[in-house]
């Protein structure tokens, strides 16, 4: 596309199965699917936004239609391949749920999906935001996915699987999409701004990657705004300035101050958070994130962990994070940000500083029984 600018997400959306990132269950499987020729007729793709669901089933209904297929490892540059990338290819039919919800658009699709393909072997229809779909629509469904034409393959994509009718389950091959880890999002952030030719720190790609919340999508999006701002030399500091994050040795620094109990540095860090303008609420959801690998680490060493620069147990960080957790709500819609985040915070420290009723009645149960029957202390 010469001439025209492409956003980064477009761009870089992944061609064949290799170009997925994070979903290697979901791609081992359709690979084997299409190996042994055990094609299913219809598949159900659930996850969040910006994980890979339609960009799936695109390759997908590639890997179905290309020159010589089924084949899982084809070409990018086929011919039909290139058409289903572009959008063009008649044989695959991609329907937005959202905007083509009514129950004649999917009388339509009824009477046209008897009619075989034109350039390849199958017709797929690929319809995103499934759940989208009113009831009468997903009824009208119903009998074509029971008995489908042997050229058809049905591929919904939904990232609120609730929503959709069971009977539409279950007559689907379900596939849950996990959000893409940190790391693997970072690694492909990389890739494309060596491609690009931006220099990026590790730092900045870290934040973006944290900002994105397991969303591929979504972090090409944030790398792309940020080259807007930065052009071609993106700093930590400047993605900490334009998105209101915090960077991730103060976080550390909040999360030390919690575990401490110290209410000084944790108002002071808060503070000068606000003043900067930081986005508490991210601040509060990037601290559990700490805590919550303080807690793990504690569970693997068998019941404690100093990950936090403090010794805590697994109970005192359950409830460090239990409290910090209920302060979200107040944090996102109360009425002062800061106080509400402030006093999430503290009302955390004490929390995980209180002891369970439980473990204190246990503790003067066993104190009780190694005391002798009448009383008396017991002789050395």
């Amino acid at each position: 596309m010469s001439g025209s600018y492409q956003v980064i997400a477009r761009k870089w959306r992944p061609q064949t199965f290799d170009d997925v990132v994070g979903q290697d269950h979901v791609v081992r499987t359709l690979k084997n699917a299409i190996a042994r020729n055990r094609i299913a007729h219809a598949y159900l793709f659930v996850g969040p936004r910006g994980t890979g669901k339609t960009s799936t089933a695109r390759i997908f209904a590639k890997a179905l239609n290309v020159t010589g297929g089924p084949k899982a490892d084809f070409d990018p540059k086929d011919p039909i391949a290139q058409s289903i990338a572009d959008g063009s290819c008649l044989d695959v039919i991609e329907i937005d749920g959202a905007s083509n919800n009514g129950v004649e658009q999917v009388r339509e699709l009824r009477d046209t999906v008897r009619y075989a393909p034109a350039q390849g072997k199958f017709k797929v229809y690929i319809i995103d935001e499934v759940h989208m779909l009113s009831t009468a629509a997903f009824n009208a469904l119903l009998k074509t996915l029971e008995e489908p034409p042997a050229h058809a393959k049905f591929i919904f994509a939904t990232t609120e699987v609730q929503k959709v009718l069971p009977t539409i389950i279950s007559r689907c091959q379900r596939f849950d999409l996990k959000p893409i880890p940190t790391e693997l999002i970072v690694q492909r952030l990389k890739k494309i701004a060596v491609a690009e030719k931006i220099k990026v720190s590790d730092a900045a790609l870290g934040s973006i990657a944290r900002m994105a919340d397991g969303g591929m999508r979504d972090a090409q999006s944030i790398f792309d705004q940020m080259i807007s701002f930065c052009g071609n030399e993106v700093g930590e500091a400047d993605v900490l300035d334009v998105y209101g994050l915090v960077a991730a040795d103060k976080i550390a620094a909040l999360a030390a101050a919690l575990a401490a109990g110290d209410h000084r540095k944790i108002v002071e860090i808060v503070d000068e958070c606000d003043e900067n303008g930081r986005d508490l609420y991210r601040l509060l959801v990037d601290v559990q994130a700490n805590v919550r690998g303080a807690l793990l680490a504690a569970i693997a060493k068998g019941g404690s962990s100093d990950a936090l620069g403090s010794p805590m147990t697994t109970e005192q960080l359950t409830r460090l994070l239990d409290g910090l957790r209920e302060g979200e709500n107040g944090v996102k819609h109360g009425l002062s940000e800061k106080i509400n985040f402030e006093v999430a915070l503290l009302k955390a420290v004490e929390a995980s500083r209180a002891r369970a009723i439980d473990s204190l009645i246990k503790e003067i149960a066993t104190l009780a029984d190694s005391l002798p029957e009448d009383g008396s202390k017991k002789n050395d």
